[in-house]
């Protein structure tokens, strides 16, 4: 664990059900990246949940956020025929082999990046 104090990179993970040919399965990925203390990263990661707007499902009736942890969100999406899950990590950056490389969400489903919040 890491003080409070110390900048790092931060990446705001995202868990979600995916899949393709080899079946359905758990799919956790970077959706961006943070730069600053821990508690600069969770601050982000907040905003970034509560801008979430999932594609699943298509019809979304509810749509709630709980608190999971220190540094999680879950997010839960239902539609009238199917339930959805979101799951929202903070994870620091400890190695990168390509650390020029771009964070570039690999499914279609990705959320936005995290957002500006809406008053200081």
């Amino acid at each position: 664990m890491t003080d409070d104090s110390t900048r790092m990179t931060w990446g705001l993970m995202m868990a979600a059900l995916g899949g393709g040919l080899g079946g359905v399965r758990m799919v956790t990925r970077a959706v961006g990246h943070v730069s600053g203390t821990r508690r600069e990263a969770r601050e982000a990661l907040h905003r970034h949940v509560l801008a979430f707007e999932p594609k699943h499902p298509l019809n979304l009736q509810r749509r709630t956020v709980y608190e999971h942890g220190d540094d999680g969100y879950l997010v839960i999406a239902e539609g009238m025929t199917q339930t959805f899950e979101y799951e929202f990590t903070l994870a620091r950056v400890v190695h990168d082999t390509r650390p020029d490389m771009p964070v570039v969400p690999p499914q279609p489903m990705a959320p936005p990046p995290p957002v500006a919040p809406p008053y200081q």
